[in-house]
């Protein structure tokens, strides 16, 4: 993934997004909203071409112990349950109109050094990312989410 000079096609996603919706359709199934319908997140983009993704259900329940403490009986899927993140590089290519992103840190490890490719569209202040992934069954789903410009 190459790194360097700011091109046109990076200059459009450069800054902080947030999440207004996030939706799944299953093989012409009916919508689904994996974060519920109000999620949250943040998208970061840098000039240096580093992208950061948080993504979360809102109002997610606290835990009643800390799960950091030693003994903690808190299960690692309860922590990540509804919630996506990841860290890494990204690069734009205008020709395919895809974003890649290459997450170098993630919460679900599967992600790390793996491209997630994006179709995307930005019409004024909103960038859509569309991502179709084929699942062992042999599913197909399209995952849409819709982010909204944060004013400087």
């Amino acid at each position: 993934m190459a790194t360097g000079n700011v091109t046109d096609a990076r200059k459009r996603f450069i800054g902080v997004w947030t999440l207004e919706s996030f939706t799944e359709r299953s093989d012409g199934t009916q919508e689904y909203t994996p974060l519920g319908g109000e999620p949250l997140g943040f998208l970061i983009y840098t000039a240096d071409g580093f992208v950061s993704a948080q993504l979360m259900r809102a109002k997610r329940e606290s835990f009643k112990t800390d799960p950091w403490q030693p003994g903690a009986t808190v299960d690692g899927v309860d922590l990540a349950r509804d919630y996506i993140a990841y860290c890494g590089r990204y690069e734009v290519d205008d020709e395919s109109s895809e974003v890649i992103h290459l997450p170098l840190v993630a919460l679900l490890p599967n992600l790390i050094h793996q491209e997630q490719r994006r179709s995307f569209t930005v019409e004024q202040e909103t960038l859509t990312l569309v991502t179709t992934l084929r699942r062992p069954n042999g599913s197909v789903v399209a995952s849409t989410l819709r982010w909204r410009r944060c004013p400087a």
